[in-house]
């Protein structure tokens, strides 16, 4: 894990390396207006986030916010950006193909298999091989942290998905806790990604006071802003 030189973002070294890639994991301090102000050049493309399977391709900065919680894009200047405030940010890219994609992964999305379908969505419009995908997970909150339902285990078990991410609480009854990067890290698997070609951000955001979370903050909390793009003239 890297961080810029401003701290107001974590990057991941090896992706660091690409000349035609941007990335990072933004920090509570990062906001829309300072991302869009220190990207010149990009067009700064987000979604209204709705915990869906939803994907939106995207082939030029669109004039309204697209519905959905997944973007991808072959094309240079553009910045794609998920918003996270505990829930899972995930960022893929084919560095042959130049193709990248932002997934935004809470539970709901999980359950709907976004990770996967994400896959699937690269493959069929880009022609992207899963095992020459590269995947980094973002900071989340941890699994010793994320308290959830007997309907969000019993929602994964109606989707055919396994259930070795949730531990029983140990002090609450009927409540379990979830791993969302294992949740996650299982589904691209499954789709065919290598999983050496993937990279953590193990950070928590419930525990640490630089990342926004929901659980901690409830409707005082802030969104932190992941993004990815392909550099102009790259």
């Amino acid at each position: 894990m890297a961080k810029s030189q401003e701290e107001e973002y974590l990057s991941i070294p090896r992706w660091n390396q690409f000349s035609f890639l941007l990335h990072g994991f933004g920090l509570a301090s990062l906001t829309a207006r300072r991302l869009k102000l220190r990207r010149p050049g990009f067009a700064v493309v987000t979604t209204k986030q709705t915990h869906s399977d939803r994907i939106n391709i995207i082939d030029r900065a669109p004039d309204h916010e697209p519905l959905g919680d997944g973007l991808a894009t072959d094309k240079q200047g553009l910045l794609l950006v998920v918003k996270t405030a505990d829930c899972l940010p995930i960022l893929l890219v084919d560095d042959q193909r130049r193709v990248i994609a932002a997934l935004h992964c809470g539970w709901r999305g999980t359950a709907q298999r976004l990770a996967e379908k994400g896959v699937a969505a690269l493959r069929e419009r880009y022609g992207c091989e899963p095992g020459a995908l590269l995947a980094a997970f973002g900071p989340c909150i941890g699994r010793y942290c994320y308290e959830v339902g007997e309907d969000v285990q019993t929602r994964f078990a109606e989707e055919g998905l396994p259930l070795d991410d949730f531990e029983p609480h140990p002090q609450a009854k009927g409540k379990f806790l979830l791993d969302l990067h294992g949740a996650n890290r299982f589904q691209l698997i499954r789709a065919g990604l290598d999983p050496g070609n993937m990279n953590f951000i193990g950070d928590c955001s419930h525990c640490e006071p630089r990342m926004s979370s929901f659980r901690r903050e409830r409707n005082k909390a802030g969104r932190m802003l992941s993004f990815i793009g392909l550099k102009p003239g790259a």
